[in-house]
């Protein structure tokens, strides 16, 4: 996570990459008939197999960042010192159960 929005900058980047992926993929697929097309790379469908890359990065940044935030929102109240600082006025005023 950056700063204090709680932003994780590996949800756009990973969504950019898997978007990305899709199409390029998407074209080598499309395209994979035509070998004069892939001639230069020596009828190796760069489109596809880049494009598989791209998926397969962003899929894998995407997931990490669905893991932090899963494991961020499970942490306990007094990990931090706002969570802290409520659990005491909470003892307090005897509002804990």
């Amino acid at each position: 996570m950056s700063g204090a929005t709680g932003l994780d900058v590996r949800l756009p980047i990973g969504g950019l990459f898997t978007v990305l992926g899709l199409l390029l993929a998407g074209y080598g697929v499309a395209t994979g008939g035509d070998a004069e097309l892939y001639a230069r790379s020596l009828s190796v469908n760069v489109n596809l197999w880049w494009g598989l890359v791209m998926l397969v990065f962003g899929l894998l940044l995407l997931w990490g960042a669905s893991r932090t935030r899963r494991a961020a929102s499970a942490r306990p109240a007094t990990v931090t010192p706002e969570g802290r600082a409520t659990e005491a006025r909470e003892h307090e005023r005897g509002l804990e159960r």
